[in-house]
């Protein structure tokens, strides 16, 4: 069982890799969604190897929630404008932007091996790896000029928090997970909000136009 959960988290860290130089925000919203379907399935996994059941719960939140639900109001709120735009301004080259993935990679499963934590189901591997796509999806919030593809960085970061989590303490409460869900599903439901109104006032949902603006 730890053979396959560390299969799946490796494939997470190659989604990250993925989301770190996509171009369209089609593919980007996809591949999120991608990503939290394989947590969840290590969700899932978790709960196979120990039946507790708000684990089930969680892995099943986790496929509604940020599988279904947040790409699909995510896909709603730019259908119609710039799903499927390709990005092609960046602060970050993706040569570049791949270089610093993977120093982050290696940063983060440095400070995993230091981090003196006390791991409940899942092992060292899928630690480092929790880190590593924290660190990733912040950088690729700052890479990215594009507002939906700094969003998408923001939540493959929470992703990883909740892998973190869920390496931490598999016992944590149900009611704190699903709150910390909830939390993710309304911030992007506000964001993606905010992104649709400034497409529709300045065109656009390149951040660098929004130094053009003046009150």
């Amino acid at each position: 069982m730890e053979t396959f959960e560390y299969s799946l988290a490796g494939l997470v860290l190659l989604i990250t890799y993925w989301l770190l130089i996509a171009r369209r925000i089609r593919g980007a919203i996809n591949g999120y969604a991608f990503q939290s379907v394989v947590i969840g399935v290590i969700v899932l996994a978790t709960y196979v190897q120990s039946l507790r059941l708000h684990l089930l719960v969680l892995a099943l939140s986790t496929f509604l929630i940020k599988g279904i639900l947040i790409p699909v109001v995510l896909r709603r709120q730019v259908q119609a404008t710039v799903y499927d735009k390709r990005e092609t301004h960046y602060y970050v080259g993706f040569p570049t932007a791949l270089l610093i993935g993977m120093g982050l990679s290696i940063a983060g499963f440095v400070a995993a091996n230091r981090l003196e934590i006390v791991k409940d189901l899942v092992g060292q591997p899928v630690l480092g790896v929790a880190v590593a796509v924290i660190l990733i999806g912040f950088f690729i919030t700052m890479a990215r000029q594009d507002a939906v593809m700094q969003l998408t960085g923001l939540l493959v970061a929470e992703n990883g928090l909740l892998l973190l989590g869920l390496v931490m303490s598999a016992g944590l409460g149900l009611l704190v997970d699903f709150a910390l869900l909830m939390d993710v599903l309304v911030g992007a439901v506000v964001m993606g909000f905010l992104i649709a109104r400034m497409n529709a006032t300045i065109m656009s949902t390149d951040t660098s136009e929004l130094t053009r603006l003046r009150g």
